[in-house]
C-alpha cells in the first residue's frame, strides 16, 4: 500500500533532516490506514536514514520514536473527532493512543469499540480489544473493568491458555498494586497453574513463559507472605525453582533465590521441596563450536555421566575466583561418572585487544594453561547460553544428572552456593544409572 505523499516520508524528511515540526493536516483516510502508517513508522524512518547514509544510533532512534508518538497522538485525536465515527475507528484510535503512551484515552476508545459490538460476538479483533482492555485497565487499577473483560475474553477464546496466563498475570499485578492481595493471589495462582499445564515447543516459547513465571513468582510469594501464609509462599518458590531447572532458566532461578534471600526464607527448606517437581525432559544440547582439552562431543552423548557446566568468561573476576574449587571437584569427582566443562564464548576482544576467533581460541588455550585448569573448556556459539539456559550473569553453573536432566543451577561465587552445589553433586553421583533421577529427596 502506498502511503500519501504528505504522510510518513514527508514528515520524516522534515523532522529528521531539517528539524522542523511534524507536517500534515487533518485527513480523511481510513483509520486502519493511519494506524498501519504508525506501525511502519520506525522501519521506514530507518530506511530513509540508510538511504541518505545517516547513522541510526540511540539518539536517532529516540528522536524517531518521539516523533512516532507525537504523530500517533495527532492521528488518534483526529479519528476520535470524526462525525459519525464507526466502531472500528474507535479500535484504531485506541491503538494509536496506546502508542502515544496515553492508556487512559486508549482504554476509553477501546471500551467504546466494545460497547458497539454485541456481547456474544467473537473474532480476532474483539479478542485483541479485550486483551488490551485487560492490560490497560489493570495498569491504572480499574480492576472491575479488567475482571469483566477477562470473563468476556475467556468466553470468546477459552482454549488459548498461554495468552490467558499472561492476561491474568496483568490482573494479578494490578490487584497487588492496589493492595488487594487475596484477589492478586487468586489470579496469579490461576495463571501459575495454567503455565504448569501448558506444553511449550520452541525456545522462544520457553523464554516467553520464563518472563511470566518471573512476574508471577513475585506476586504470589509476596501475596502469600502479606496474607501471613509462609508455607504457601515457600511452596510457590520451590515450584518456581524447579521450573527454572525444567526450562532451564538461570534468570528464573536467580529471581527465586534473590527473593528467598531478601525475604528471610530458609534455602535448605526450599531445596528439600524441589526435586519432587523436577522435569523429565533432558536439558537442551548446546552448540559448542570449539573444544580445548577434549575431543568434541555433544551433551546428548554424555548420558550416563553427571555433568557440570560452568558458564564463565575470562574477564569475570568472580569466575576466576571459583577456579580452585572447580579444580578440586575435577580431581575429587572426575572420572567415568563425572565430567566438568567450562563453557565460554568468543567476545572478539581480550585484554582490550581485538581478536579474530582463531586468535581468541589460542588465547583461551594459554588462559587454560596459565590457570592450570585440568578440565575441558568449550566455546559456545554466541547467544546459545542465554537462549537455551537463560544465562546472563557469570559465573553460572548447571548440573545435569545421568539422564541429562537439570538438577541444580548456581549463580555467583559465594560459599553457600558452592556448598549447596557440592552437596547436590554428591547426591546425584550416588544415584544409580537408569534410576529415575527425579525421585524426591530422602
Amino acid at each position: 500500500m502506498l502511503l500519501p505523499a504528505r504522510s510518513i516520508l514527508t514528515c520524516l524528511v522534515a523532522v529528521l533532516l531539517t528539524g522542523s515540526a511534524l507536517l500534515g493536516q487533518s485527513d480523511e483516510r481510513p483509520a486502519s490506514e493511519m494506524y498501519v502508517e504508525i506501525e511502519r513508522y520506525e522501519t521506514q524512518a530507518r530506511q530513509l536514514l540508510s538511504s541518505r547514509g545517516t547513522r541510526y544510533d540511540a539518539s536517532a532512534r529516540e528522536k524517531i520514536l518521539s516523533d512516532r508518538r507525537s504523530l500517533a497522538k495527532k492521528y488518534a485525536a483526529e479519528i476520535a473527532l470524526r462525525p459519525g465515527i464507526k466502531e472500528k475507528d474507535y479500535y484504531y484510535a485506541a491503538r494509536l493512543y496506546s502508542i502515544a503512551d496515553n492508556d487512559q484515552k486508549a482504554l476509553e476508545m477501546m471500551k467504546k469499540f466494545l460497547s458497539e459490538i454485541p456481547s456474544d460476538a467473537k473474532g480476532e479483533m474483539i479478542q485483541s480489544a479485550l486483551g488490551n482492555v485487560i492490560i490497560w485497565s489493570s495498569q491504572i487499577k480499574q480492576m472491575d473493568v479488567a475482571e469483566a473483560a477477562i470473563d468476556r475474553w475467556v468466553k470468546g477464546e477459552a482454549s488459548v491458555t498461554k495468552q490467558r496466563a499472561a492476561l491474568q498475570n496483568h490482573i494479578a499485578v494490578g490487584y497487588f498494586k492496589d493492595a488487594k492481595y487475596e484477589q492478586a493471589v487468586k489470579h496469579a495462582r490461576a495463571a501459575f497453574d495454567i503455565l504448569k499445564s501448558t506444553t511449550v515447543n520452541t525456545r522462544q516459547e520457553k523464554r516467553d513463559r520464563e518472563k511470566i513465571y518471573m512476574n508471577l513468582v513475585e506476586v504470589l510469594a509476596l501475596g502469600y507472605k502479606k496474607a501471613k501464609n509462609s508455607d504457601q509462599a515457600l511452596e510457590i518458590l520451590a515450584e518456581a525453582r524447579a521450573e527454572s531447572f525444567a526450562l532451564p532458566s538461570a534468570n528464573l532461578y536467580r529471581k527465586v533465590m534473590d527473593f528467598v534471600e531478601s525475604s528471610g526464607f530458609s534455602e535448605k527448606k526450599l531445596m528439600q521441596r524441589v526435586d519432587s517437581y523436577a522435569s523429565a525432559d533432558p536439558a537442551p544440547d548446546i552448540k559448542l563450536t570449539e573444544w580445548i582439552g577434549h575431543e568434541p562431543i555433544p551433551l546428548s552423548q554424555l548420558r550416563g555421566k553427571v555433568v557440570l557446566l560452568d558458564f564463565w568468561a575470562t574477564w569475570c573476576g568472580p569466575c576466576i575466583s571459583t577456579f580452585p574449587r572447580l579444580r578440586g571437584w575435577h580431581k575429587k569427582y572426575g572420572g567415568d561418572d563425572f565430567m566438568l566443562i567450562g563453557v565460554t564464548q568468543y567476545y572478539g576482544t581480550q585484554e582490550q585487544k581485538k581478536m579474530s576467533p582463531l586468535q581468541e581460541l589460542d588465547y583461551l588455550g594459554d588462559f587454560k594453561e596459565k590457570h592450570k585448569l585440568p578440565y575441558a573448556l568449550a566455546v559456545a556459539s554466541s547467544g546459545e547460553a542465554e537462549m537455551k539456559y537463560g544465562i546472563n550473569a557469570y559465573p553460572t553453573t548447571v548440573l545435569l544428572d545421568r539422564d541429562g536432566i537439570v538438577r541444580y543451577i548456581g549463580i555467583g561465587a559465594g560459599d553457600q552456593e558452592s556448598e549447596n552445589l557440592e552437596d547436590t553433586i554428591k547426591r546425584v553421583l550416588k544415584e544409580n544409572k537408569g534410576k529415575d533421577t527425579r525421585a524426591v529427596n530422602p
